[in-house]
C-alpha cells in the first residue's frame, strides 16, 4: 500500500527518532505508486509498484493463528506493511497523495496496529473487506485510497469522499495511481491476465526521481504465487508460493539482499514485523531508574523543542537536530507522556539497550534506545505503536505520516509512498 505516498508510518529515525521516530511527516508527490488488477474467468492478478525514497524494502511471511489467516506482506524496514496477500486469495495495496475530508464516527470499532493487516487477517472477500472498513474508523482514507481484490476477480477502490467512506466496486481490469493513464491504455490493447503482461505494465508505470519505484510485485490470487521484482529499475524476478513459504514459519527477506538470503536459513521476524509485538514484552524490574528518568527528560525536551546536544553521540545529533520541529508537531498528536515502563534490558558491544512501553495520552508505543559507554544516545526507534480508542485525530497536521505503502495522517502508518 502506500501509506507513505503509499502509507509509511513508523519509519524509524536514528538518534532522536526515539518515541517520535516513525511519526515523521513528509511531503510527497501526488499519486505515488501504481496498483491494478488483471482478471478474466480463469485468473486474477493483483499488481503493484511501490514508489518511495527508502531502499530498505522487505517481504515477510506471517503464518495463520487462532482466528486469523496467514499472509505475506511487503513494505519497508519500519514493519508497517504497504500491501499483502492472505491464504484465502484476498490482496490489498494503497495509493497516497489524496486530500479528502474525513469524519470519524463515534460508533465505529477501533483496531490495534496496522488496519490493513487486521483486515487481511480476518477477511476472505472484497465484500468482507468493505464491511470491515465500514465498521472500523480509519482517518487514513483522507490521505490514501486502497485497492482490494479477491480470487474471484472482484475488486474495489476504497477511499473517502465528503467525509464518508467511498467504495467503488468492479470486476474488470482496472487500476489507479501514478500510472493510471498507462494502465487504461495498455489494458485496452492487451488485457490478458498473464504475468508477462502484468509486469510489462508495471515496468511502463515505473516512477523516476526522488520517489522512484523501489519494488514491484504481482500476486496470483487463485494459486497464491507471488512474483517479486525486488530491484529498482531492473527486471529480476523472484517467485514464491504463499503456502510453501508459510510452512517455513514466520520469516522475512531484505529485498536488496534477497538472492543471498534465499540460500540461507529463514530469518525470524524482527520485532516491528510481528502481529502484536507489544504483547511479547512484559514489565521487568527497573534497576536503573536514573536512566529512565533521563530518557523521560530527553523526550520532554524533544517535545518542547529544547533537545541538548550533550545527550547524543555526534552522529545521532546530526540526525536528530534537523527533526526538532517535526518532533514537536508529532508530539501534539501523541499527547502528554504519561509513563515509561521498562520491558527489556541488555548489553552488547559496549552499548546498553533499553526497551520501554511508553504511554502517551493518545497512544502506546514500544520504544528502543541504545546508549554508548559515555551515556550518549546512539539510536532510538519506535518499534510498535497502538492508538487509544479515544484518540482524536482532528488536530493532526495536514502533512501525511510517512509510511510504506499508504499515506495516512496520524494513523501510524502509515507512511505513504504510494497512494
Amino acid at each position: 500500500m502506500k501509506l507513505h505516498t503509499c502509507l509509511r508510518i513508523g519509519i524509524p529515525v536514528q538518534g532522536l527518532a526515539f518515541i517520535l521516530a516513525g511519526l515523521a511527516f513528509a511531503s510527497m508527490p501526488a499519486r505515488a505508486c501504481t496498483i491494478f488488477v488483471l482478471t478474466d474467468t480463469n485468473r486474477a492478478l493483483f499488481c503493484n509498484n511501490e514508489d518511495w525514497p527508502n531502499p530498505n524494502s522487505r517481504i515477510w511471511f506471517v503464518p495463520a493463528g487462532d482466528g486469523y489467516y496467514g499472509a505475506v506482506y511487503v513494505g519497508f524496514d519500519n514493519g508497517f506493511s504497504q500491501g499483502g496477500l492472505n491464504t484465502e486469495g484476498l490482496a490489498y495495496d494503497w495509493v497516497g497523495g489524496y486530500r479528502e475530508k474525513w469524519e470519524s464516527s463515534p460508533h465505529s470499532q477501533t483496531f490495534r496496529g496496522n488496519p490493513s493487516q487486521r483486515m487481511l487477517e480476518i477477511c476472505v472477500t472484497v465484500n468482507d473487506a468493505i464491511a470491515f472498513f465500514r465498521s472500523h474508523d480509519y482517518p487514513g482514507f483522507g490521505r490514501a485510497k486502497m485497492l482490494v481484490a479477491d480470487r474471484t476477480g472482484a475488486s474495489a477502490i476504497i477511499g473517502a469522499r465528503d467525509g464518508k467512506l467511498q467504495v467503488v466496486p468492479g470486476k474488470q481490469c482496472w487500476g489507479f495511481g501514478y500510472g493510471k493513464q498507462t494502465i487504461e491504455l495498455e489494458v485496452v490493447t492487451s488485457p490478458l491476465p498473464t504475468i508477462a503482461n502484468g509486469f510489462k505494465i508495471l515496468r511502463d508505470c515505473r516512477q523516476p526521481g526522488p520517489y522512484a519505484t523501489e519494488y514491484s510485485n504481482i500476486y496470483d490470487l487463485k494459486t497464491g504465487d507471488i512474483f517479486l521484482f525486488p530491484y529498482p529499475g531492473r527486471d529480476d524476478e523472484v517467485k514464491f508460493n504463499l503456502a510453501a513459504e508459510l510452512k517455513k514459519g514466520a520469516h522475512y527477506y531484505d529485498m536488496p539482499q534477497i538472492h543471498e538470503e534465499l540460500t540461507q536459513a529463514p530469518r525470524p521476524l524482527l520485532t516491528n514485523m510481528k502481529r502484536f509485538p507489544m504483547d511479547e514484552f512484559k514489565p521487568i524490574p527497573d534497576k536503573e531508574p536514573k536512566v529512565t528518568a533521563h530518557l523521560r527528560a530527553m523526550i520532554q525536551d524533544a517535545m518542547q523543542g529544547t533537545m541538548h546536544e550533550d545527550d547524543f553521540t555526534v552522529e545521532a545529533w546530526k540526525k536528530a537536530l534537523p527533526k526538532q520541529k517535526e518532533v514537536q508537531a508529532n508530539a501534539k498528536i501523541l499527547g502528554d507522556l504519561v509513563s515509561m515502563t521498562l520491558v527489556d534490558r541488555s548489553d552488547a558491544n559496549e552499548q546498553r539497550s533499553y526497551r520501554y512501553r511508553a504511554e502517551f495520552a493518545k497512544a502506546t508505543l514500544l520504544v528502543h534506545y541504545v546508549f554508548d559507554g559515555q551515556d550518549k544516545l546512539v539510536s532510538g526507534a519506535t518499534e510498535a505503536y497502538e492508538w487509544k480508542p479515544d484518540a482524536n485525530f482532528a488536530e493532526s497536521p495536514e502533512k501525511p505520516i510517512v509510511g510504506i505503502g499508504v499515506m495516512l495522517r496520524v494513523d501510524a502508518k502509515t507512511s505513504s509512498s504510494k497512494r
